[in-house]
């Protein structure tokens, strides 16, 4: 068995979970056995991998493994159902907060609780008991999307948690969590199988997850971590296993710098500083695997294997049935995409092209970033060639329509919105950032390759390819051509050493 480790599948915004997910189905495909493992509790995490097109049953999460719980367990949890269980009463319906619900409810022993329930399908999701008129939490429960109590939490005092208390769809206490203070838990209790442990080390917790997984399917499975949260784990497993870690970013501390010397990425340190403890270390980037070797000399244990794959059977769509202006951006807002960049670019594209036009999609990870790109967006009175587009499930039919794709990035992996463009004849335009670009782009043949941060050099490739149709489409061609080296044999091949290690 293949497992794919990450500590949550919930942020459908998220890169890493994206080439996480694809890599699932390529291992699928080419009848590879793989799941994804997940190390948090969450009380609706259940809700979490259907943002992706997952099933629960390609997920295998610590607390229901640990928990032995029914995955086909559902039962309806209204706030009406809750109370009627209870014998509570609802007082008034306080409003809502985001995707939740919020009631306030007297209960049958004199103390007042605060409910939460989810908007999207009125389950409850948590209750925070207190006496009347007080604001501090004495008890707390909270139930799993699915509508059991999955964890009874215990206050001190001041409102602060002291325990917690994790259950299974049988109404069993399986796991107890005792806390050091509000964010650091002391003592995981657990009781798994007719045993009983106890540790003092998350690290420890986790790796008898993976031992327990690696144990039921005999031993000598592969363990790729796609998190660092969950990275240390392995090398406290007892069992034998191959043990990986993918770098899904660059693995220096600051992008502006040569990564080569000075602080390393928070997220891969403990890989990199301990890399005889891993059979392999994956990074996505041919670039990317170069560097890594030249300073730490791991030529061994390295593979560089993108984080998913290029479709090459779709139609190709002519330049005649585009809007050859649009210039298109798959992107989170937030800082080191360097969208303001390309807000910079648009205008003195539009000086001489003025039908072009931006479309970025994604979600906002930085709301400082967002409020910024939209002040610079209205102070240029370009809202109506600067769209927002959020996070669009489906993105097949925006690469289909785009004239060229454009990555203003300080950095990247390898950015997946590139394999999706050649896939769909979509021309590139992109800073030389680390990494991604340079493995990819074919100057004039597929697009063009800019020097990090020359706005004025962008600007101008984007005009050369918006006013000559003929050299637009042969870009286009040349981005079809280019998925042929990306597809998903190719890129399957270049996971045959770690599979059969």
């Amino acid at each position: 068995m293949n497992f794919f480790i990450n500590v949550d599948l919930s942020n459908a915004g998220s890169g890493i979970e994206h080439s996480e997910i694809k890599r699932l189905r390529l291992f699928q495909k080419f009848n590879q056995p793989a799941k994804i493992v997940t190390t948090y509790y969450r009380n609706n995490w259940a809700a979490g991998p259907g943002k992706f097109g997952v099933q629960l049953d390609e997920v295998i999460n610590i607390f229901d493994y640990f928990g032995q719980n029914e995955n086909d367990f559902y039962q309806r949890n209204t706030i009406d159902d809750y109370c009627q269980r209870r014998h509570f009463t609802q007082q008034r319906f306080l409003g809502q907060d985001k995707d939740e619900l919020g009631y306030l409810v007297y209960t049958n022993n004199g103390q007042q609780a605060l409910v939460r329930v989810y908007a999207s399908n009125l389950q409850v999701s948590s209750i925070a008991f207190a006496p009347i008129g007080s604001q501090t939490p004495v008890y707390g429960e909270a139930f799993d999307g699915r509508g059991f109590l999955s964890a009874k939490y215990y206050y001190d005092q001041n409102g602060h948690v002291k325990k917690q208390e994790i259950l299974n769809t049988h109404g069993e206490t399986f796991c107890t969590q005792v806390f050091k203070d509000d964010k650091h838990v002391a003592l995981y209790k657990l009781r798994f199988r007719g045993k009983k442990y106890t540790f003092r080390d998350l690290r420890d917790f986790q790796a008898l997850f993976f031992d327990s997984l690696n144990r039921d399917y005999g031993e000598h499975n592969l363990f790729i971590s796609d998190r660092y949260e969950c990275t240390e784990a392995l090398t406290h497993m007892q069992t034998i296993a191959r043990k990986a870690v993918y770098i899904h970013n660059q693995f220096g501390g600051d992008p502006r710098k040569s990564p080569l010397t000075g602080g390393l990425n928070f997220n891969y340190r403990f890989a990199l500083e301990h890399p005889d403890l891993f059979d392999w270390l994956i990074c996505p980037s041919k670039w990317e695997a170069q560097e890594l070797n030249q300073r730490f000399n791991i030529a061994d244990k390295l593979a560089a294997i993108p984080g998913g794959a290029a479709q090459t059977d779709y139609p190709h769509v002519p330049l005649a049935k585009r809007d050859r202006y649009q210039i298109m951006m798959v992107a989170r807002i937030s800082a080191e995409k360097q969208i303001p960049q390309a807000i910079e670019i648009l205008k003195q594209v539009r000086r001489q092209v003025p039908e072009a036009h931006l479309d970025i999609y994604g979600g906002v990870t930085e709301t400082k970033e967002y409020d910024k790109v939209k002040s610079l967006i209205g102070t240029n009175n370009l809202r109506h060639a600067v769209k927002l587009r959020g996070i669009i499930p489906d993105l097949n039919p925006e690469y289909d329509q785009a004239g060229l794709l454009l990555l203003t990035s300080i950095t990247e992996g390898f950015p997946l919105t590139f394999l999706e463009s050649i896939s769909h004849g979509v021309p590139l335009v992109a800073y030389d950032c680390r990494y991604g670009p340079r493995d990819l782009i074919q100057d004039e043949y597929n697009g063009y390759l800019i020097q990090q941060d020359d706005q004025t050099a962008a600007a101008a490739k984007i005009i050369q390819i918006m006013t000559d149709e003929h050299l637009q489409q042969s870009l286009s061609e040349g981005a079809y051509q280019s998925a042929k080296g990306y597809d998903e044999e190719h890129i399957w091949q270049l996971w045959q050493p770690l599979i059969k290690k």
